[in-house]
């Protein structure tokens, strides 16, 4: 008799085949080989607040922490910012039809509410300690970047409207705003006093995750507070491999992402909380029907953690030559191949992302796979953090046409702070800004897009950045 874990293992191998034009085989296999150990830690902390962008997410990542920290009697809260709703070839699945409603898309978000509640009751989480917000599923991005005024709110997800529709939530009928979550997010980390935050990484493809990221890891440094940051990863392309449960199998970092300022620890899992965490997986049936083996891929006996240190961005004496065929200052870079966006325009697939001071103003460039391109809209956007915790600033840059344009997109905005037109030469582009009361500033939160035919195409993930000597 052919056993669960042949059937899940030739599923696999058929959906390499299937989709083997936008994947990178050598990659996936190199992913399946990896070998070798990472720093690991058993203390998942003394008071634990985790924060995940859809029901699930908290299991994937966070189900032996979580049942560690039952077991050792920690406080643990843990934070939902959406509700799922807007997935919807789960919601088809759901609801049976072809073009769900509205209303079926409000229902559907109420069911993975209740999947959550059912896989944190499995690991022992009570319900007093799970804490839904309500935000729209697929919407965290534009909050992050367009709807951040609370005057603002964005229209989002299947259900379409621009408040928290639910009364399970944590504030029900809150706006959909930037401001919002991160208001919601420091009221909560004020409240619990967390020792230690567990949220997604920013180099995860989802734009969800990514956002999310972004939203905790801005409110973390806003707040200016002192905690364990541990950062996990969901989404990447051909990762993690094979898409089924291997309870003998760590779970290891992506070998393309050695060179993404990452530094990985593993929490090792006794045979019962992997155990359990594949039970509270199943719990998850609107999700296990539609993707049951991406998600077992996540039974492992670890799980992956990161931190992000702080870059620094080098001051210089002399200024580098920006038609060198090489990026100079390199900072970033980032793997590019198997995402099916970055096949569809190869110039708006970002590889590298450099930058360096000089004679008081910040040079930024960027790299791509193929030359800069007139069809392509780029975008670098950042947030300034000062040593008044109270002020934080705001610079929203784009490339269009390969003409150089800032937005004032909140009222904390900073305009006026370009000094050049784009230097555009193949492959590279630099754009050099001026940047305001440098010798108060803390951090620079910093990010880039692409954007072809008004899709997201690639994007460089956020990193803090802080000017150097």
């Amino acid at each position: 008799m052919i056993n669960k874990r042949t059937i899940y293992f030739s599923l696999f191998i058929a959906l390499l085949i299937g989709i083997s034009y936008i994947m990178n085989w050598e990659m996936a296999i190199a992913n399946f080989a990896e070998k070798g150990t990472l720093p690991t830690f058993d203390d998942p902390g003394q008071r634990i607040l985790i924060i995940v962008p859809h029901p699930d997410d908290e299991t994937l990542g966070m189900a032996g922490i979580i049942q560690r920290a039952v077991e050792l009697k920690r406080p643990i809260k843990v934070v939902i910012v959406t509700s799922g709703e807007s997935y919807k070839k789960a919601a088809m699945s759901f609801c049976g039809k072809t073009n769900p409603t509205p209303q079926d898309f409000y229902r559907f978000g109420l069911a993975r509410q209740q999947e959550s509640i059912v896989a944190m009751r499995v690991l022992g989480l009570p319900r007093q300690d799970l804490i839904f917000s309500g935000f729209a599923d697929g919407s965290t991005r534009f909050l992050w970047s367009q709807y951040w005024d609370n005057g603002r709110p964005r229209v989002s997800g299947g259900i379409h409207v621009a408040y928290a529709p639910y009364d399970t939530v944590y504030k029900p009928g809150i706006p959909y705003t930037g401001q919002n979550l991160v208001n919601e997010l420091t009221e909560i980390i004020k409240d619990f006093k967390p020792t230690d935050i567990y949220y997604p990484l920013a180099d995860d493809i989802h734009p969800d995750h990514w956002a999310v990221s972004n939203f905790v890891r801005y409110t973390i440094t806003a707040m200016n507070i002192n905690v364990r940051e541990h950062m996990f990863l969901v989404h990447h392309p051909q990762w993690p491999v094979p898409w089924m449960a291997e309870k003998n199998r760590p779970m290891l970092p992506p070998v393309d992402m050695k060179d993404s300022n990452t530094e990985w620890q593993s929490f090792d899992l006794t045979p019962k909380e992997v155990d359990l965490k594949r039970t509270a997986i199943k719990q998850y049936r609107t999700q296990t029907e539609v993707m049951e083996p991406f998600l077992m891929a996540f039974v492992r006996k670890t799980e992956l953690f990161a931190t992000k240190p702080v870059i620094t961005i080098p001051v210089v004496d002399s200024k580098p030559d920006l038609q060198s065929r090489a990026l100079p200052h390199t900072l970033l870079k980032v793997y590019t191949g198997g995402m099916l966006n970055e096949e569809i325009y190869r110039s708006a697939a970002l590889t590298r992302l450099g930058a360096f001071y000089y004679d008081n103003k910040l040079y930024i460039g960027l790299e791509s796979a193929r030359p800069i391109s007139k069809k392509v809209i780029y975008h670098i956007e950042m947030r300034l953090f000062y040593k008044d915790q109270n002020d934080i600033k705001r610079i929203d840059l784009g490339v269009v046409d390969e003409k150089l344009y800032q937005y004032k997109r909140v009222e904390n905005s900073l305009t006026d702070v370009i000094a050049a037109k784009p230097i555009i030469n193949g492959n590279k582009m630099w754009v050099e800004v001026k940047i305001p009361q440098v010798n108060n500033l803390r951090y620079i939160f910093m990010g880039a897009d692409s954007i072809y035919r008004n899709r997201l195409i690639d994007k460089i993930p956020w990193n803090m950045y802080k000017i150097g000597e």
